[in-house]
């Protein structure tokens, strides 16, 4: 893996120094397969400086054939789906080891690459020392994922978003997490340009949406069914995944996965993070699961934005048969 660094447009307009970003560009691209031409198209994601300590360790990290990854570009329904997921593979145990955290159960492999404040357990070591079968969670495109993914094929879940709700999402999250200093419309251009950590929303998820004809193992699910048809999209797992739940245990998990309870739910949407918060930006009252509906970016979203963010999701999707801009 051979790569090159450049310095982001905006990547300063933060308080925390750790979260300056810069641009991740592969020189050489690893063997994927996806062909070579749409994996140039691919090959760069803007990270924290702090990324490059880790950036070819996660690239050579071990994978299992029983592995279940959840990945998504961020704010698109992750903590969600990975509660989904865990529950469906352990017969819906809400009371035992449900209850604990979700970091713990379903660990994020480069946390400690987008926070200050990570976990002090090294992951890697975490993660290899976890029981298997593992269950994973990240936020990386293609070509910076483990290489084994595309050589032993776990199964994959991806969660795509309405591109203008995780934008809104995102910058509440820069703002009360990383304590960017920008204002919403200079962040919501850095989103369009995909500049943000992370890289291009729009990039990212037409990658994993071209990655389905040869990955078997991926199931392309949306945050919107799971709002709207929420038991459809569980049974749609529980396929994927090989499992068999009763109704009971259907109608538990349904409930269990409802807004209110997973906002009051410890094990997924900890105190910690609205602590920090609190610290950062007082008085937000921004907490890690923060609205999980549909169309938020109404309420926060100015019609010239809108209307940039339908374009690019016009030339974007269209052809890809993926989200209409209204």
């Amino acid at each position: 893996m051979t790569y090159s660094v450049q310095s982001v447009a905006n990547g300063t307009n933060f308080e925390f120094p750790f979260h300056h970003q810069f641009k991740y560009i592969l020189n050489k691209i690893p063997n994927h397969p996806l062909q070579h031409d749409v994996q140039s198209k691919f090959n760069s994601i803007t990270m924290p400086r702090a990324y490059e300590q880790y950036m070819e360790r996660i690239w050579n990290c071990d994978v299992y054939e029983d592995d279940t990854w959840v990945i998504t570009y961020p704010k698109c329904g992750t903590t969600w789906t990975q509660e989904a997921v865990w529950q469906i593979c352990n017969d819906v145990d809400l009371d035992d080891k449900g209850k604990t955290s979700i970091r713990q159960r379903f660990p994020f492999i480069e946390i400690q690459a987008v926070t200050a404040f990570a976990d002090r357990e090294n992951p890697f070591d975490f993660i290899n020392e976890l029981q298997r079968p593992r269950f994973i969670k990240s936020h990386l495109p293609i070509c910076f994922l483990p290489k084994q993914l595309w050589q032993v094929k776990p199964k994959i879940v991806y969660v795509a978003r309405e591109p203008k709700d995780a934008a809104i999402s995102f910058y509440h999250h820069y703002y009360n997490m990383y304590k960017y200093c920008g204002t919403k419309n200079e962040f919501l251009d850095s989103f369009l340009h995909g500049i943000v950590e992370h890289g291009c929303y729009w990039d990212h998820v037409e990658q994993f949406h071209l990655l389905r004809p040869h990955y078997p193992n991926l199931l392309f699910i949306t945050f919107e069914n799971m709002k709207h048809n929420l038991e459809h999209t569980l049974n749609e797992l529980c396929n994927f995944l090989d499992k068999t739940l009763t109704a009971e245990q259907l109608q538990r998990l349904a409930n269990h996965l409802q807004f209110d309870n997973m906002k009051k739910n410890p094990a997924v949407n900890p105190p910690y993070i609205e602590e920090a918060a609190q610290k950062n930006r007082p008085g937000s009252g921004f907490a890690f699961v923060r609205r999980g509906i549909t169309g938020s970016y109404k309420d926060e979203m100015t019609p010239e934005y809108v209307r940039k963010f339908n374009e690019m999701t016009k030339k974007r999707f269209e052809t890809l048969g993926l989200y209409q801009s209204d």
